[in-house]
């Protein structure tokens, strides 16, 4: 091997097989539609998981996405757009099971209202498992929209522009919902000054 040929990065070779396998399933090669279920049903699975209370209730949706994904996927023009085109479609579904719950709620219980989801992944690799903790607490103490768009950027290494398509929102307000995502988990994480760093006399 060429010791100056470029290294292509993983997410890069991810994505070009991800193409391919749309093409040949486009072309109507079941095997290449078994890969690409596989490849894509966990990932989806994590992010109806994100924006629904109920992990019976995601994997439902889950597999409502799938069913518009199979009848989509031959029009797909451009194989690219996979990808954020599954997960708009997975947010897609996730919010009609919002819908349905809410309409059964309000026949239900109309004062009631629904829970906020508490399924955060962590933004990065911590250096301990205390900041781990610290980091996953301090996900959860942010609104939903801005947790989904920090996981979708770190965990599923979705661009501005697919996290942008997938949560059908301008690329302006995946940017406002990170840094102001990122502004309060720094607020969060940050080292507090002791009473002695303040000048506080005990």
């Amino acid at each position: 091997m060429n010791k100056n040929s470029p290294t292509i990065p993983s997410d890069t070779q991810d994505a070009v097989y991800d193409q391919w396998l749309v093409l040949r399933c486009q072309g109507g090669d079941a095997k290449a539609f078994s890969e690409l279920f596989s490849r894509w049903h966990p990932r989806l699975l994590r992010h109806a998981r994100r924006l629904l209370d109920s992990a019976d209730e995601a994997s439902d949706a889950t597999q409502d996405a799938w069913l518009s994904i199979t009848g989509g996927l031959i029009r797909l023009n451009d194989p690219a757009l996979f990808r954020s085109w599954a997960y708009r479609i997975t947010t897609r579904r996730c919010a009609d099971k919002v819908r349905k719950n809410q309409r059964i709620r309000n026949a239900e219980r109309p004062a009631a209202k629904p829970e906020q989801s508490r399924a955060p992944d962590p933004m990065a690799a911590m250096e301990s498992a205390d900041e781990i903790d610290r980091l996953r607490a301090a996900i959860r103490t942010l609104p939903t929209e801005r947790r989904l768009v920090l996981s979708l950027l770190y965990v599923d290494s979705l661009t501005v522009a697919e996290i942008a398509s997938a949560l059908e929102i301008p690329t302006g307000t995946v940017k406002s919902r990170l840094r102001l995502a990122r502004e309060e988990l720094r607020r969060v994480l940050e080292p507090q000054p002791t009473p002695s760093e303040q000048g506080v006399k005990l």
